[in-house]
């Protein structure tokens, strides 16, 4: 069975680690400004000795309010660095499968200047890179406003690291590029760098985070497009209400076998 990670923040999952050791959740733990804040070693590497003490596998979610990777603002920019170096510092105690970052894209703020975006980027992420290779970390940057690809596969061909992949997520892909690009045409592009995927759906207007199967995204379409390319990424769910975490396991279950 796949085990199947669940996006929880980091203050929620200790206050109910009881509950997510009982119910084999495998995390996926946000990490916001507060928290890097806030957040005390001690308190880290409890948490991670009692995950790994119950085999529970791990994900981070790095933060993203405000920040901007590809800015042009160097204070901004360093504000993110400082950010994302923290998230990583607390990686290494973690050791997740992955961390997720949001790479910052968005056509209106850059007036679809993709090259202005690109250059600043890369300047940000290449000592990050290098901070994940020597720690044996996998960053995942995430879609969020793209309509198409085509500014990711740039970010990634430019980098050119293991280290650095995609983390495909179906319910932004639905609401934000699915009249630009098809499913297939993602998978086409980025299919290579794909470590991981955020499972949630909406009805193609708004970014909902409902479960599997409750908006117009096409499931089994998807899973039938990683199967055939033979891709096996991890599966994460993003639910943003208690009650549609069940709902949102039952269907990752239907579609996939998730165990959790």
């Amino acid at each position: 069975m796949t085990p199947i990670h669940i996006n929880v923040p980091y203050a929620l999952l200790r206050q109910r680690i009881g509950f997510a050791v009982e119910n084999r959740i495998n995390p996926e733990i946000y990490f916001d400004a507060a928290d890097l804040d806030n957040v005390r070693e001690d308190d880290v590497k409890h948490l991670a000795s009692v995950l790994q003490q119950n085999g529970l596998e791990v994900t981070i979610h790095g933060p993203f309010t405000d920040l901007s990777p590809g800015g042009q603002d160097r204070r901004v920019k360093g504000v993110t660095r400082e950010r994302f170096l923290k998230t990583i510092e607390w990686a290494r105690i973690l050791k997740p499968k992955t961390v997720v970052f949001h790479p910052g894209y968005e056509k209106r703020q850059f007036d679809e200047n993709v090259d202005l975006w690109l250059r600043s980027s890369i300047e940000t992420w290449s000592p990050l890179v290098e901070e994940a290779e020597k720690s044996s970390l996998v960053f995942a940057v995430e879609n969020i406003y793209e309509e198409t690809p085509d500014s990711l596969k740039r970010l990634f061909d430019g980098i050119r690291s293991p280290h650095f992949r995609f983390c495909f997520d179906t319910g932004h892909y639905h609401a934000f590029s699915t009249r630009k690009v098809s499913l297939s045409g993602w998978i086409e592009s980025l299919g290579s760098y794909l470590v991981e995927v955020h499972l949630h759906d909406n009805h193609g207007e708004k970014d909902e985070h409902l479960p599997m199967g409750e908006g117009g995204f096409d499931f089994a379409r998807f899973f039938a497009l990683l199967s055939g390319r033979q891709l096996n990424p991890v599966f994460t769910l993003e639910p943003h209400e208690e009650a549609h975490l069940r709902r949102g396991l039952e269907a990752a279950r239907r579609y996939i076998g998730a165990s959790g």
